[in-house]
This record gives C-alpha cells, sequence and structure tokens, in this order.
C-alpha cells in the first residue's frame, strides 16, 4: 500500500491538491496528514486525518511511502521541516496541479506547483520550492529551495530568488532582479531593484530595508515604553503562535511575514490608538527598536517630517497612555 505523509496541517490547499492530483494519476492508496501539535489529532482536512507527529515518518517504510511538505507560512519552517523529512529517509513528492503546463521547466523534489500557475519555459523551481495559485513564474527566472511564491505575485523574466525568498501575494517583481537568500517581498509590492540577502521590500516601488539588530541604546526604558515593548511583544506572540518574544529577536526570523505585518500593524493600532506604518514594521524589526520607534526615541535633524512624524507620535503615545 502506497502512503502520502502530508506535513503541516495547517494548509487545506495542500491536502486538496493532493487529492486531485491523486484522481488524476491514482498515485497512493492512502493519504494522512501530520502535524507536531497534540490538539490538531484526529483532525479532518478535506477528508484526511491528522494521525500523529512528523516524527512518525521515522517508522514509515521508505519503500512504499513518500511525504510532502505543506508548510509554507514562512520559508524558515519549510526548511525545518523539509530538513525533517530528509532525515527519515522517506522520499519527497513532487505535487504539481494538473493544469498547469511544464514543458521546458526544470523542477527539482520537493516542489508544490498549485492550480492556475504559470511557469515560463526555462524556469527552474529548486528544492522545496512552493508556488501558490494563479503566480506567474516568467522564462528563465529561477526560484531558490524553499522559496514560497504567494498567490497572484509575478516573477517576471530571468528573475533569481535565492534561498528561502519569501514573496507575498500580488507582488511584482521587474525583469532581471536578484532577490537575495532569506529577503521578504511584501504583499502588493512592486521591486524594481536587487534586494540583498535577509533583507525587505515593501511599497510601490519597493522601499528595501536590512534587518539588522537594533542599536544598543544607554539607559532604560521609562515605564511607559515599557508597557509599549510588553504590547508589542503580547501582539506579536498572539500572531507568531510562540509562547515569548525577545526584545531583540527579529519578527521575520521568527516566521514573520507581510500578512502578517499587516495584521500587526492593524492590532497596534487599535490597542495603542497609534497609526504604524507598514514600513515601520520592517524598519524597526524588533521589540525594542519598534518600541523606541514608537515611543519617539528616534534622531532625526530637528525640522524633519520625521522629526514632525516623531513628535506626532509621541504626543499621541502619551495620550493614550493617559487614558490607561
Amino acid at each position: 500500500m502506497r502512503t502520502l505523509y502530508l506535513c503541516g496541517a495547517g494548509n487545506s490547499e495542500g491536502v486538496r491538491l493532493a487529492r486531485v492530483i491523486n484522481r488524476h494519476e491514482s498515485r497512493w492508496d492512502r493519504i494522512v496528514l501530520l502535524d507536531d501539535d497534540p490538539a490538531k489529532l484526529g483532525l479532518q482536512r478535506v477528508g484526511v486525518e491528522v494521525i500523529g507527529p512528523i516524527g512518525m515518518l521515522h517508522g514509515a517504510d521508505p519503500s512504499c511511502s513518500e511525504a510532502a511538505n505543506l508548510v509554507a507560512r514562512a520559508t524558515t519552517g519549510r526548511r525545518a521541516v523539509r530538513d525533517r523529512i530528509r532525515a527519515s529517509g522517506v522520499p519527497f513528492a513532487t505535487l504539481i496541479s494538473p493544469d498547469v503546463e511544464l514543458e521546458g521547466v526544470t523542477l527539482d523534489r520537493d516542489v508544490i506547483v498549485y492550480q492556475h500557475v504559470t511557469l515560463g519555459p526555462e524556469s527552474v523551481l529548486d528544492e522545496g520550492a512552493c508556488v501558490f495559485m494563479g503566480a506567474v513564474v516568467g522564462h528563465e527566472a529561477k526560484v531558490g529551495p524553499c522559496c514560497v511564491v504567494a498567490p497572484n505575485a509575478v516573477i517576471n523574466a530571468r528573475v533569481v530568488l535565492g534561498e528561502g525568498v519569501y514573496v507575498g501575494s500580488n507582488a511584482s517583481i521587474l525583469p532581471e532582479i536578484s532577490i537575495g537568500a532569506w529577503a521578504t517581498v511584501g504583499a502588493n509590492s512592486a521591486v524594481v531593484q536587487d534586494v540583498p540577502a535577509r533583507a525587505s521590500a515593501v511599497g510601490v516601488p519597493a522601499e528595501v530595508f536590512l534587518r539588522v539588530p537594533a542599536p544598543s541604546v544607554a539607559g532604560a526604558l521609562d515605564a511607559g515604553d515599557e508597557r509599549t515593548e510588553g504590547l508589542i511583544a503580547d501582539v506579536w506572540c498572539e500572531l507568531l503562535k510562540v509562547e515569548s518574544v525577545g526584545r531583540e529577536q527579529n519578527f521575520f526570523d521568527l516566521g514573520g511575514n507581510s500578512l502578517l505585518a499587516i495584521q500587526g500593524r492593524e492590532r497596534i493600532r487599535q490597542l495603542m490608538g497609534v497609526d504604524v506604518a507598514l514600513t515601520d514594521v520592517f524598519r524597526f524589526p524588533t521589540v525594542r527598536s519598534l518600541a523606541r520607534h514608537l515611543s519617539g526615541l528616534d534622531d532625526f535633524p530637528a525640522g524633519s517630517s520625521q522629526e514632525r512624524g516623531r513628535l506626532r507620535r509621541t504626543a499621541l503615545l502619551r495620550t493614550v497612555r493617559s487614558r490607561h
């Protein structure tokens, strides 16, 4: 009996894709889900049951089993699950929607391509790449290992995505641009220049932000600033589904993406009554740096537009604190 193990129960689209492929090709006798969250044990996704944790792969027979990596929320998490599948010895399954034209396309193992995707001739999808519904990968473009291309994103001709790049929904990357490893392209962004490794690009045209640690600052924050840090940390824990976030940990290194950044910005606005620009989340990606920014501790030239914005944020924040 051939079994397909789908790793990650949070992606019902991936489960449906596997079932559609099986109806067309009859590749597996059984399809099951694996997920490390014990609360999901017995859960049904599109008629497929979660039967246990990903560690169950080590007990599977590699001669009659395959595993597909459905994790796509963050590329770091996708790579981690790919490494676990490889360590189990179970071969990878490649899931390609039957409606996708593959002539002239080079595919590595553990690739997932959803319905209505356009893959240009001589394009390359490296190991672990995932391209979601409606996306376009132009001719001679290369999608690196463990990249995720979200729905309706457009990767134009001869674009090169390094390992672990996340391209948000409806984003567009102009031809012949290179995106460095583990970089993030925000949803709805238009990338018109190369993006360095581990940077973020957001906006139209996209502004590039390097992910650097927040500078060390002498002196302690006041009580109000500490409350700001605590609020931001709580929002991030909620969004990232983690128990704690360190003051200097990077939102995107923890699994954040452009969609979660938008949600976090709105949640902070609701809780604090202070407008947070989406670019602020990319420019100040740690709890400490974002709290300092919202508390008006940035150093900008006197009279500049940045300085005026800082003063407005500080006044609003003080007003909010006075109400609590």
